[in-house]
């Protein structure tokens, strides 16, 4: 029993002095698996009107928009299974806030370009993270491919150990357009979260706590 204790009481001790581990971000390449909505706790395919979110100068776009359009002009996201997407025009921004926390946040984002931008928000409405479409694609061309994989892309952002939970994101652009679908928010299963801690535990053992920037993975 006694032994049974210390065990306890040294794995608590562990925990307690977990690194405060980095922010990751994951780009991952277009196709039709990543562009269909992985499993999460709140799902936005704005496949019907969304009043959760808030949208300025952006709106629910159903089909392909032709080349010729002159103002408001988007374009569906490349591997899309034809449903409504969300377009947030020049100048505009579409966002949603929240309070319930989530450790991540993952969205398909279509024919990036470097004016659209993403704002990641914890669950007071406080900024976490903001990206532009440049920080999604290495290296980078000014205007996004519309059918090209490399520019159409899944990303999710997962917080670290020990940061503020998710709550809000938004998505802005400087010019025609950003294009936005499935944006899903999510927490790690139990069994993830079991794994996580046993792998915390052991990191606890042999590092010092120290914060670290966000890890970026491009796929």
């Amino acid at each position: 029993m006694i032994k049974q204790v210390l065990f306890a009481a040294a794995a608590l001790g562990a925990l307690v002095s977990v690194p405060a581990s980095a922010a990751t971000l994951v780009s991952e390449q277009g196709s039709a698996a990543t562009f269909a909505a992985p499993a999460g706790a709140l799902t936005f395919n704005f496949n019907a009107a969304t009043p959760a979110f808030t949208l300025s100068n952006a709106a629910i776009v159903s089909g392909t928009t032709p080349l010729s359009c002159v103002t408001k002009c988007s374009a569906q996201p490349a591997f899309s299974d034809g449903s409504d997407y969300l377009a947030v025009y020049g100048g505009g921004v579409a966002s949603y806030q929240g309070s319930t926390a989530f450790e991540s946040v993952s969205f398909f984002l279509g024919s990036i370009d470097t004016f659209n931008s993403v704002r990641i928000f914890s669950t007071t409405g406080a900024l976490i993270a903001a990206y532009t479409g440049a920080d999604f694609t290495l290296p980078f061309e000014p205007n996004g491919d519309r059918s090209f994989p490399y520019f159409n892309r899944r990303i999710t952002y997962s917080v670290g150990s020990g940061e503020a939970k998710i709550g809000g994101i938004s998505f802005s652009s400087g010019l025609n357009s950003a294009e936005v679908d499935n944006v899903v928010f999510a927490v790690p299963e139990p069994s993830t979260w079991l794994t996580m801690l046993a792998g915390f535990g052991m990191i606890g053992l042999a590092m010092r706590a120290r914060r670290r920037r966000t890890n970026v993975v491009f796929a």
